[in-house]
C-alpha cells in the first residue's frame, strides 16, 4: 500500500470505524449510542425479527422488557454500540395482576460527555462503557468475521489521566450461558418436558438436542435417535475471550481464557508516561493464512506476533502467541442472542451478575376476601358481556357464596373484573374449589373456568370441569397459554356456570380460586460471581474517543501512519522519533 499520497487514516480494510468527535459515529445522544462509519465488506443484515433478544438483552440493559425484541433490517449493516447498563426489577405481588416492571439503570456504569477543547468530543468513563456485537450465530447477519485470515489490527483513542486503569477492550463472549445451568421457574420437568418457550419452541434450558446414529436399525429412514446433552459452562468460554487492559502502573496487559479453560494473562515491562488522548494500536499476526479459506472456520489454532503499539510506536511484542477468535455458545440461536461476538469498549463485562431469569407465582383471585372485595372485584355477565342480576355474591366462612335470585338465563359468567397480565410462550394454570348446595335443578349441568382476552387467541391446553357430585368439594382447573410470540397480553377469567334450570335459593360455593405462571423475575445465585465476573468485570477509568477494527493486521509503517495523521488533527498526541522496539517477549 502507497502511503505517500494518503492524506487520511488508512482505510482498506477498515470494518468497524467509530469516532465520538463526529456527528455520522454519535450525534450528541444521551444514550451514548453511536454507530461505525465503516461497513465490513462482506457486512450482511436481514429482514429479522428477534423475538427472543430480550431474554439476553434484559441483563445488560439493552432493553427493560424481558419478553421484548428488535428488528433488523438489510441496511443495518454497521456496527453500533451501546452503553451498558442493568434493570431493577418490580416484581408484581400475589393479588396483583398488572405484570413486571423493570427500570434500566446506568448510574453506577455512568458516562458522560466531553463536548468542549479542540481536540474534538470524547466520553469520560466513570465505571459505564459501550457493548455490541457483531454477529449472530445461527441468523444472516455478520458485519465482522469471527475469525480474520490475515490476523486483526484493534486501534483506540483513549484519554489518559495519571490515575488511569483497567480494560479498556474486550471481545467475544461477553458472558456465560445464561440458561445453563437450567433454572427451575423456567424449566418443569417430570413425565414429560414442559415451561417457557422461545419463539423456535425450544425450552430455557441448557440441553441441545442432536441426532445420533442408532447402532442398529432396521431401516435407514429409523437410524438415528435423539439425544440430550448438557454442555459444560467452561467449554462455552475456552479461547472465546480476550481483553487488554491498562495496570495501576501504567503498562499495557492482555488476559483469555486458553483451550484448557485456565485464565492467561501477561503485562509489559514498560509504562506508559504520557496523558491526554493517546492512540494505542495493538495488532495480530498469524505465522501463515490458509490460502483455502474454507478451512478458516474448523483449521487448527495458529500462533502468530501480538503487537502494542503506543502513539504510533512499538511498544511491546509477544511472539508465538495463540490465535484468538470467536464462536457462538453451544445452545438454541435465540437463547444466546448479543452474548457471543460481542465487543466492550471502555469496559470488560460484568458477566451474569445481572442477570434475570422467568419464576413461577401464584396469584390470588378469591382466597377467603369479604363480601365487599366480592362486590368490587367480581360481576356477573351472559357470555355476550351484558351484566346480569340474578345471582347474588357474598361472603360466608371465607368462601364466594353464588346464590341463584331469577330465573331468566341458562348460562352465566362470574367475571374477575380485573384485567389480568399473561406473557405469551408458556402454560398457565387456574385452580379452584367448587361446592354444590342445591344450586342446579337439572342434570346437564357444567362449571368450567373460562379465560378470553380482546387482545389474543387463547389455547386450552387442558382442563377439569364440574359436571356432577352435590355436597362435596370438587376441585377444577384449566390449562391455558396465549398466542405464541405475542408477548404481553392482558385476559380475563372467572366462572362458566351452565344448566337448563336452577333452584332459586341454590348456592355455589368457591374457594382458593388462583392461576399460576412462570412469569414473574428471579435471580438464580448459582450464576453469580463466574468466570467472566471474576476476571472481566473491570471499566476503565479515563476516556475514549476512537475505535478502529481492521480485517488486517496492519504493519509498523502503516500503524505508524495512523498515528501521524491524528497527531495533526490533536496536538497532544507526540509520535516520538526513532524504531527501537522497547520490549519484546
Amino acid at each position: 500500500m502507497s502511503l505517500e499520497c494518503l492524506n487520511g487514516i488508512i482505510v482498506k480494510d477498515l470494518s468497524i470505524n467509530i469516532d465520538v468527535s463526529n456527528s455520522n459515529s454519535w450525534n450528541l445522544n444521551t444514550g451514548f449510542t453511536t454507530i461505525s462509519l465503516n461497513k465490513w465488506y462482506n457486512a450482511i443484515s436481514d429482514n429479522i425479527d428477534l423475538i427472543d433478544m430480550g431474554l439476553t438483552g434484559f441483563d445488560n440493559g439493552r432493553t427493560n422488557i424481558m419478553w421484548g425484541g428488535i428488528e433488523l433490517m438489510p441496511e443495518d449493516v454497521l456496527f453500533s454500540m451501546r452503553r451498558i447498563g442493568y434493570n431493577e426489577v418490580s416484581n408484581p405481588n400475589t393479588i396483583n395482576y398488572g405484570g413486571v416492571s423493570a427500570t434500566t439503570v446506568f448510574n453506577t456504569y455512568s458516562i458522560s460527555a466531553i463536548t468542549t477543547g479542540s481536540s474534538g468530543n470524547y466520553l469520560m468513563l466513570n465505571g459505564g462503557y459501550l457493548q455490541g456485537f457483531y454477529k449472530l450465530d445461527g441468523y444472516n447477519y455478520e458485519l465482522f468475521p469471527a475469525r480474520y485470515n490475515k490476523g486483526i489490527t484493534i486501534e483506540t483513542m483513549v484519554y489518559l489521566f495519571p490515575e488511569s486503569q483497567g480494560i479498556f477492550y474486550m471481545m467475544g463472549v461477553r458472558a456465560e450461558d445464561k440458561y445453563n445451568q437450567y433454572f427451575n421457574g423456567e424449566l418443569m420437568t417430570g413425565e414429560t418436558i414442559t415451561g417457557i418457550t422461545t419463539s423456535n419452541d425450544n425450552y430455557l434450558d441448557s440441553f441441545l438436542e442432536t441426532l445420533v446414529r442408532k447402532k442398529a436399525f432396521a431401516i435407514p429412514e429409523d437410524s438415528f435417535e435423539t439425544k440430550f446433552t448438557e454442555v459444560l459452562q467452561l467449554d462455552n468460554l475456552k479461547n472465546n475471550v480476550i481483553a487488554f487492559e491498562l495496570t495501576y502502573e501504567k503498562k499495557i496487559k492482555y488476559k483469555y481464557i486458553n483451550n484448557d479453560g485456565l485464565i492467561i494473562s501477561n503485562s509489559s515491562n514498560n509504562i506508559i508516561d504520557t496523558t491526554g488522548l493517546t492512540l494505542i494500536s495493538i495488532t495480530y499476526t498469524p505465522y501463515y493464512i490458509f490460502e483455502n479459506t474454507s478451512k478458516l472456520k474448523c483449521g487448527e489454532q495458529r500462533l502468530g506476533d501480538l503487537s502494542f503499539y503506543c502513539n504510533g510506536r512499538l511498544f511491546w511484542k509477544v511472539k508465538e502467541f495463540p490465535e484468538f477468535y470467536f464462536r457462538g455458545i453451544s445452545n438454541d440461536k435465540e437463547k444466546q442472542i448479543g452474548v457471543p461476538y460481542s465487543i466492550s469498549w471502555g469496559g470488560g463485562s460484568f458477566g451474569l451478575k445481572h442477570s434475570w431469569h422467568y419464576d413461577y407465582q401464584t396469584y390470588e383471585i378469591y382466597a377467603g376476601q369479604d363480601t365487599d372485595y366480592i362486590k368490587n372485584n367480581f360481576v356477573v355477565e351472559t357470555t355476550g358481556g351484558t351484566q346480569l342480576s340474578e345471582l347474588n355474591m357474598f361472603e360466608n366462612n371465607q368462601e364466594m357464596i353464588i346464590e341463584y335470585t331469577g330465573n331468566t338465563s341458562n348460562t352465566y359468567f362470574v367475571k374477575f373484573n380485573n384485567p389480568i397480565s399473561i406473557l405469551s410462550n408458556r402454560d398457565y394454570i387456574a385452580n379452584l374449589s367448587l361446592y354444590n348446595n342445591g344450586f342446579f335443578n337439572s342434570d346437564m349441568k357444567k362449571v368450567s373456568i373460562l379465560i378470553y382476552s380482546d387482545t389474543t387467541n387463547i389455547n386450552m391446553i387442558d382442563n377439569i370441569d364440574y359436571t356432577t357430585g352435590d355436597n362435596e368439594w370438587i376441585d377444577i382447573n384449566c390449562v391455558f397459554r396465549t398466542e405464541d410470540n405475542s408477548g404481553q397480553n392482558y385476559i380475563y377469567l372467572g366462572l362458566l356456570i351452565e344448566c337448563n334450570s336452577y333452584y332459586s335459593g341454590g348456592t355455589l360455593h368457591v374457594k382458593d380460586f388462583t392461576y399460576t405462571g412462570a412469569d414473574i423475575l428471579a435471580q438464580d445465585d448459582r450464576k453469580d460471581n463466574l468466570l467472566i465476573e471474576q476476571n472481566f468485570n473491570n471499566s476503565f477509568i479515563g476516556g475514549i474517543q476512537k475505535l478502529r477494527i481492521y480485517d488486517n493486521a496492519l504493519t509498523s509503517t502503516e500503524i505508524l501512519h495512523n498515528a501521524l495523521i491524528e497527531s495533526k488533527l490533536n496536538t497532544n498526541i507526540v509520535v516520538n522519533k526513532g524504531g527501537r522496539i522497547i520490549n519484546r517477549n
